[in-house]
């Protein structure tokens, strides 16, 4: 019962792998490296456009402010119909009955003074478009990062399943090797359900190391926003510099970080707003100086072309704007007194947020810090275990080669034969593991040092 049953697991283990992997090879391959995942990234991905846009509309506030500086005119014509007793101002008579009347006009007005609020409007403009523009480069180093993780992490899924596969193939001829000395009367029977044991075990893992490659790949389709869902081969990157050339010190690498980082040019130059702001805040306890100019005119249906000779057609709706035309300049002053204390609160909640302002700052200084003295570390790590890993993977495949021949005279048991193939396929793994590792790491350290 239990041969039967092992059996029948292995052939449904045996027939899944095969549909998976007949269903990968179906689909169409386009070979991607890394960096064209990162520009197909930068085309599609759609966090990337808005900080994109958003630094679009920051410019444009920019140039909203700068035009605030312009006169501001406006032209107004109307006309309307009344019935009643009322005095007509243009014929300068009470009148009663249906009467028309115009009054078009042309304002302009240039703010003199309005303690510096322009000023300080504008500087705060620029100071967050500079935020925005700052705010683009950091999302694509956040891009960059994400899609390096991703196309990585799913290179060491696929070398997984390789060492997987080849686990199985492994197994599969010892398997058929003990098989027959079982039935020469050389092995025992528990020895070969044991590899059977163990060879539905690694299908199992296969099953494993494949859904989590094809979930990073997806992760990392997803990332690049990639319309149709398509299926790239991965192509495993070069490593940017030699592991063992020397690095620069922790010190050096904050350094530069901290006078490159986007982010932390962002959240000075928000915080350069702020301040901004709170002074737009203050402006508003100012008077306002204000120079404004009218040309105006108006129009009357009893305002009459010649009443003295007794012509009394209304006066041409043009002749009558000709005759009435007036100018006048009028400068005022506008001091505030009192609004409900709606600009105390302003001038609060301004002070606020310059402190808010003030934290994220630190802030982003201290992340930066840490996650740049985290990658240090693990560059530092990954090419420590590179260089032991290199080292061990020679001998681990001596040992394995030496287990294996032992095994198959009978002179070590399974449990033996199968600790020597686990720390060869483990150093296997690890060995480009570290490799990704270290891409990983020194790629961001040089996206923070820029």
């Amino acid at each position: 019962m239990k041969k039967f049953t092992s059996k029948a697991l292995l052939q449904k283990l045996g027939g899944l792998t095969v549909c998976l992997s007949v269903a990968m090879a179906t689909q169409a391959q386009q070979a991607i490296t890394l960096e064209e995942s990162i520009e197909l990234a930068r085309v599609h991905n759609v966090a990337l456009r808005q900080a994109r846009y958003n630094s679009t509309k920051s410019d444009i506030e920019v140039r909203r402010s700068k035009y605030s500086y312009l006169p501001s005119i406006s032209a107004n014509a109307d006309v309307s119909r009344s019935n009643g007793l009322f005095f007509d101002n243009v014929a300068g008579e009470v009148k009663r009955g249906t009467t028309s009347t115009s009054q078009p006009y042309l304002v302009g007005e240039v703010v003199l003074f309005d303690g510096f609020t322009k000023l300080h409007e504008l500087k705060q403009a620029k100071q967050q478009a500079a935020a925005s523009t700052y705010a683009v480069q950091q999302a694509e180093i956040d891009l960059e990062t994400n899609i390096t993780a991703y196309y990585l992490q799913a290179l060491v899924d696929r070398e997984n399943i390789r060492i997987a596969e080849g686990r199985i193939t492994l197994l599969e001829g010892q398997l058929e090797k003990i098989e027959k000395l079982e039935r020469a009367g050389v092995r025992a029977l528990d020895e070969v359900y044991q590899i059977k044991a163990q060879l539905a075990t690694e299908k199992l893992n296969l099953i494993t190391h494949q859904n989590n490659y094809r979930r990073d790949k997806l992760q990392l389709v997803q990332e690049m926003n990639v319309e149709g869902n398509p299926e790239y081969t991965l192509q495993v990157p070069e490593t940017p510099m030699a592991l063992s050339m020397a690095l620069p010190t922790e010190e050096e690498v904050l350094q530069r970080s901290l006078g490159y980082s986007p982010q932390v040019k962002a959240s000075a130059a928000s915080l350069a707003a702020a301040k901004s702001n709170l002074k737009i805040a203050r402006s508003n306890f100012s008077p306002t100086l204000a120079l404004q100019g009218v040309y105006s005119s108006n129009y009357s249906s009893n305002f009459y072309a010649d009443p003295e000779n007794g012509n009394f057609e209304t006066m041409k709706y043009t002749d009558q704007l000709d005759l009435n035309r007036r100018k006048f300049v009028s400068l005022s002053l506008i001091i505030p007194v009192f609004n409900g204390l709606s600009r105390h609160f302003d001038s609060q909640t301004a002070r606020l947020d310059l402190r808010n302002a003030e934290l994220d700052y630190a802030a982003s200084q201290n992340q930066l810090r840490q996650t740049v003295q985290q990658a240090y570390q693990d560059v530092l790590a990954a090419r420590e275990k590179y260089t032991t890993v290199t080292a061990n993977l020679e001998y681990t495949q001596r040992a394995f080669e030496s287990a294996r021949r032992r095994y198959e005279l009978g002179n070590i048991d399974f449990f033996s034969y199968m600790e020597s193939l686990n720390n060869m396929n483990k150093s296997q793994a690890e060995l480009l593991q570290s490799q990704c590792e270290f891409y990983f790491r020194m790629r961001i350290l040089e996206l923070y040092m820029g």
